[in-house]
């Protein structure tokens, strides 16, 4: 008897087929084997928004093998992933095949069994429980697949030209990335709106002069029992004035709390906080994160395991469940390799907190506590390393005790002034280490001498601290996808493919911090989207329709009624706005005269960006790249050319000279203009002043003037 068990990767297929033996065959899908066509919208909303799906043509090979291999198979068994997708493939190969859920109805191919599996981790153990348990395809989840799919072709396929008529050819709109544009777009606006503020903060080095470790510090809190307004002191003068009085005064200590403070670990990892994490610690964008977690997950070459190991659980998951079985093999780990004070009396659990989060699915884990990040190192890549480590660290510490520390507050008080001034010194002495030793998360040891109520102390140096208030920051990989997730917008398999599909449509682009600004034509798609189709970029409109989805995939609803009621109105107010909405002209006006035909140059949009046309376009075809930025500094290099501010692929600045490739003269810094004084190289820009570009030369000058 010949079992087919298919899967969506050939990686997966690779692992999985470690774990069954020879009458089991073990193919891939290679993702989904049908889909809805690209050339047209493929949504029959006569009839009842009914999809119609293809077999694209690179797949149809691909295809008529699997269907061979069913054909010949006693039975079927489809262990796609877990989520909606997963099932949406499984269905698909249900329909390719020419079977129902359970039995043929198809006379080519003879009735046999087909069983849908699914597991949390490619391990023997989970594989072996999967087969024992099999289900069939769970049409809600396909449904609620379906119903997304389907919303995003209405949007997509009805917006877009819309937006080539009202606006450019080649502009696209989409259900959920609009929203994600909207708020880059607004966090812009606000940003230019900001004006800065002045203010100052005062501290003070105290001394006491008897005790050990005699110095501290401490901030300016309070002013006659007023507490001092966030984000500090604006007027000058006061400060001044305070300088002066607290300068020359007696002090002594008002107030001393000893405390100890436990710190808890972080949950275990879901979708959207490996994201998170892994930008701020990792630097991965959330498409790269997906990348190596799917990766992780499939299977790595393990030379101690002797093949394809998966490592960690799904990594498309908003659940917190950790499985028993894994909490026994960590307390048993932590055991054996940090001792009994590292183990908790009782496993620690977290409540899922995600909306439409599915209790079934787990935390992303390490599928082995045993498989230490150092311990596999040699068979992984750095980037995959890097995040396992993560997962890895990050998990182990879900089970250990808290750290302890003891805090100590200490109120330091002019003494004999007309004006009482409050000075707070904040101390932090780590007790025990507890998750710590595993999954640091930089906390600072800050020690105080040990003073008590009415000591009298000195001052070494009362300063101020000048600032300037700073706009909210531009989103960044992380950022964004807290607040995609706080308002309920996409789900765990969507966060990574919102980004990068709109900066795929250059709507938006990463500055050198990578952080996401709007472009000048992701302005403009929004403006025209704010304006005239409220509801497809309003949050809390789309929010509710991922909750309808949620409810389509457990059975609460059907999706037939959620389809409906959002194509009417949207429906009316996309013809409405046909008749009443006038075509933007984007062109820019130049000097400059087209020397093929002798009519003026005009400044166009493009998808990647602006470029100069001819305005006898189409009779006359001749275009130009836009002049990059010149700094009106010449090329140190050449002599000839200028320097201009350039662009990578990846939306990266630098700065090279105008005539490259006849110069190769380029530099990520700025360059001022000037040369070295020590070699001649081209001095640079810092935030601190410049130095030279020369690696050799170490050339630095602190230019910032001092307060």
């Amino acid at each position: 008897m010949t079992t087919l068990v298919i899967v969506e990767s050939p990686t997966k297929a690779k692992t999985i087929s470690r774990f069954l033996g020879k009458d089991f065959q073990v193919e891939s899908s290679n993702g989904h084997i049908r889909d809805l066509p690209k050339g047209n919208m493929g949504i029959d909303v006569e009839k009842d928004f009914e999809p119609q799906y293809v077999i694209p043509k690179k797949k149809e090979k691909h295809a008529n093998s699997l269907k061979k291999a069913a054909k010949k198979a006693d039975k079927i068994i489809l262990a796609t992933d877990e989520d909606r997708e997963g099932e949406a493939i499984a269905w698909h190969l249900v329909q390719t095949f020419g079977l129902d859920n359970l039995k043929s109805q198809n006379s080519n191919l003879k009735e046999k069994e087909v069983e849908r599996i699914v597991f949390h981790e490619i391990t023997e153990n989970a594989i072996k429980k999967a087969l024992q348990n099999p289900r069939t395809i769970d049409m809600n989840l396909v449904d609620a697949q379906q119903a997304r799919r389907i919303l995003d072709r209405l949007v997509g396929y009805n917006l877009s030209p819309f937006l080539w008529k009202k606006l450019m050819r080649g502009l696209s709109a989409g259900r959920v990335q609009s929203v994600a544009l909207r708020i880059i777009v607004e966090r812009e606006e606000e940003i230019k709106k900001f004006k800065p503020q002045d203010y100052w903060t005062i501290s003070g080095t105290f001394d006491a002069t008897d005790k050990k470790e005699s110095e501290f510090e401490g901030a300016l809190s309070k002013i006659d029992d007023k507490l001092i307004p966030k984000p500090g002191l604006t007027d000058k003068k006061e400060v001044e004035k305070i300088l002066a009085e607290t300068n020359n005064c007696s002090w002594k200590i008002s107030f001393v709390e000893k405390k100890e403070r436990k710190q808890s670990p972080y949950p275990p990892f879901m979708t959207s906080t490996i994201q998170q994490a892994s930008w701020q610690k990792l630097h991965f964008s959330a498409k790269k994160t997906m990348m190596i977690a799917q990766q992780l997950y499939e299977g790595i070459n393990l030379k101690k395991e002797g093949g394809a190991t998966g490592l960690i659980t799904y990594m498309r998951t908003d659940s917190l469940n950790i499985s028993e079985s894994a909490l026994v093999q960590t307390e048993k780990y932590l055991k054996n390799n940090f001792g009994e004070k590292y183990v908790l009396s009782q496993p620690r659990r977290f409540k899922t907190k995600s909306k439409g989060a599915q209790e079934a699915h787990e935390a992303i884990r390490p599928v082995n506590i045993i498989l230490s990040p150092e311990s596999i190192k040699n068979d992984l890549s750095t980037d995959q390393y890097k995040l396992y480590k993560l997962i890895w660290e990050r998990f182990v510490a879900t089970q250990m005790p808290d750290a302890v520390f003891d805090n100590t507050n200490i109120n330091v008080e002019t003494s004999g002034t007309d004006t009482k001034y409050l000075f707070q010194g904040k101390g932090s002495i780590l007790k025990f280490d507890g998750f710590l030793k595993v999954y640091p998360i930089g906390t600072e040891e800050r020690i105080l001498p040990a003073l008590n109520e009415n000591d009298k102390i000195t001052t070494k140096e009362i300063k101020k601290e000048d600032h300037q208030t700073q706009p909210p920051p531009r989103y960044n990989d992380a950022s964004l996808v807290k607040i995609l997730e706080k308002h309920g917008i996409g789900r765990p398999s969507t966060y990574a493919q919102i980004i990068s599909t709109i900066e795929s449509r250059n709507y938006v682009e990463r500055n050198e911090a990578k952080r996401l600004a709007p472009t000048e034509i992701g302005e403009k798609v929004n403006d025209i989207m704010v304006k005239h189709f409220q509801d497809i970029v309003d949050i809390d409109f789309t929010a509710e329709m991922e909750n309808s989805l949620d409810k389509v995939a457990s059975g609460e609803i059907d999706k037939l009624p959620v389809i409906r009621d959002f194509y009417g109105p949207f429906e009316k107010n996309l013809k409405e706005k046909y008749e009443s909405v006038e075509k933007q002209d984007l062109t820019e006006e130049t000097d400059e005269i087209c020397d093929k035909c002798g009519k003026p140059m005009v400044v166009k949009h493009g998808r990647f960006g602006k470029f100069i046309a001819c305005s006898g376009f189409p009779d006359c075809k001749n275009t130009k790249q836009l002049p990059s930025k010149s700094l009106n500094i010449k090329c140190p290099f050449c002599k000839t050319g200028d320097v201009i501010e350039r662009k990578t692929k990846r939306k990266r600045i630098f700065f090279g000279c105008s005539v490259w490739p006849n110069c190769e003269f380029a530099t990520w810094q700025k360059p001022t203009g000037e040369l070295c004084p020590e070699c001649q190289s081209p001095l640079v820009e810092l935030k601190s002043g410049v130095k030279c570009s020369s690696k050799i030369c170490g050339y630095a000058e602190n230019t910032k003037p001092e307060e």
